[in-house]
């Protein structure tokens, strides 16, 4: 009998063992190699030496192999009837490589290896058959190789995928993690804030009531030590004072030129008073040398009013630009409560965060146009951080030098179902390297940032925070390269917004 290669090998294998077992029964060996085991009996061995060679006729064999790392044996393959068991002991007389046990009640042909040759000899149409058992056995095991090796290369695949679904998942909860830590410290930061503004307005405002009593004392002291309120030294020292109180800072090219021509006017004062005299208008050096005659000490009162009149200017100035940087603390930082939205002008809120972030725009030329726009019903502090994050981003992007344009205006616009609504939107324009056009459409995206290493911010969650708080609004932002050169982003925002 030729044995076939192909489809039918199984068959063939089968035929072989049974051709095997009938020249065994005819030449009378066959009951001195058969046997039979019962249900679960370990056959041999992972590592022992293998005396006998076992050809399966009826039953199943399952083949276990231990695991490198422990004496765990997992299933590799199951035997069935006409398979030859031990065959690469039989062939290499290395140890067995696995263990093999019967899953049922088996009949085998158990030839010891000494028998083998010489059953050969003796009957030499067996040295055939045992080739092509053989030959099936090895094409069998190569077969569920390859189905193993496949089943195993998918199992990895899906396992990689699993791992990486499992990575992002993770990333994806570290992300969200951090933007709850964020929201967090940005609620307890505007407690902290509105709690500061509170205790620095009560102050700041008892400072401005006290410069009108202040001034009014000044000058009841004044009438006092020089005269009556209708003297001529009286009435122009209180003009003197209203003048510092309004009064700029010339250039110092101005200042050192009026100097030089008060020397010959009152050649008797120190440089310091002369210096005081340049900073008034013109005019009033004659004033001065008028109305006191060249006498030093009412010169030197005269001069005390205008100082007097520009330390009012400074508490004055001073006390306002806290009281407006208070004021914008408590825009910027205004607590959630269960009702948020309210009726808001866009224009302040922009003013309120430029006045905030003022040590970052310092150094840029900033453009404001800001035309009257309708008041929509918003988030005054959520807009706030859009505001602020599109800034800082622009500064970001240009570092210690550039131009700022910030704008405003309304428009209309078609909703999904064609009706036409009125929108104001607000674009902000800055003179940076602009966003690489493969950056565009991931810009707003979760973690995503262009920003180098050691840039002050970089968590890439500003624009999608961004993005977030104006889809709540209604609204929509984009972000486009402009022709000039630059960035420009653009805020969209329905006029009806919170109603």
């Amino acid at each position: 009998m030729k044995f076939k290669l192909g489809a039918q090998w199984l068959e063939d294998r089968d035929k072989v063992t049974g051709l095997l077992h009938r020249v065994l029964d005819e030449n009378g060996q066959a009951e001195k190699y058969l046997f039979e085991l019962g249900t679960g009996i370990t056959i041999f061995k992972e590592g022992e030496p293998l005396n006998n060679i076992y050809i399966l006729l009826d039953g199943d064999v399952q083949l276990y192999k231990k695991k490198p790392y422990n004496d765990v044996q997992f299933p590799l393959q199951h035997l069935g009837s006409g398979s030859l068991i031990g065959i690469i002991s039989f062939i290499t007389g290395l140890p067995s490589l696995t263990t093999a046990k019967t899953q049922e009640n088996c009949r085998f042909l158990r030839i010891p290896k000494k028998d083998v040759n010489h059953l050969i000899d003796t009957h030499p149409e067996l040295d055939g058959y045992l080739d092509e058992l053989i030959m099936a056995n090895l094409l069998e095991r190569y077969r569920q190789t390859i189905i193993l090796q496949m089943k195993l290369d998918s199992l990895n695949s899906k396992l990689q995928s699993e791992r990486n679904e499992l990575k992002q998942a993770y990333r994806d909860l570290q992300d969200a993690q951090k933007a709850l830590v964020h929201q967090e410290k940005m609620a307890t930061l505007g407690q902290l804030v509105a709690g500061f503004a509170h205790e620095v307005n009560n102050p700041t405002a008892a400072l401005l009531r006290s410069t009108d009593t202040l001034e009014k004392h000044l000058h009841q002291l004044m009438q006092k030590l020089y005269g009556d309120s209708a003297s001529e030294l009286h009435q122009t020292g209180q003009q003197i004072f209203k003048l510092g109180r309004n009064s700029g800072f010339p250039d110092t090219k101005t200042i050192r030129e009026r100097t030089k021509h008060l020397k010959e006017i009152f050649p008797e004062l120190g440089n310091a008073q002369k210096r005081i005299i340049a900073q008034m208008p013109d005019g009033y050096a004659d004033l001065l040398q008028k109305v006191t005659d060249g006498d030093a000490e009412q010169i030197q009162y005269l001069l005390d009013q205008f100082e007097f009149g520009k330390m009012f200017q400074n508490i004055e100035t001073a006390g306002e630009r806290i009281a407006g940087l208070v004021k914008s603390l408590k825009s910027y930082s205004r607590s959630d409560t269960e009702d948020r939205l309210e009726w808001i002008d866009i224009r302040e809120g922009i003013h309120d965060t430029l006045q905030l972030t003022s040590n970052r725009v310092k150094f840029y030329d900033l453009y404001l146009d800001l035309p009257e726009v309708p008041e929509i019903r918003a988030d005054a502090a959520g807009l706030n951080q859009v505001w602020t994050n599109i800034i800082l981003n622009a500064s970001d992007a240009m570092g210690k030098k550039g131009s700022l344009d910030i704008r405003c205006g309304t428009g209309e616009e078609k909703d999904d179902e064609g009706n036409t609504k009125k929108v104001i939107w607000v674009a902000f324009k800055d003179s940076g390297p602009g966003i690489p056009e493969v950056n565009l459409e991931k810009i707003f995206e979760p973690k995503f940032s262009t920003k180098k290493t050691g840039a002050k911010f970089g968590l890439g969650l500003g624009l999608s925070i961004s993005e977030d708080i104006v889809e709540q609004h209604g609204g929509e932002i984009t972000a486009e390269n402009a022709e000039e050169g630059g960035a420009r982003f653009t805020v969209t925002l329905p006029v009806e917004t919170g109603q």
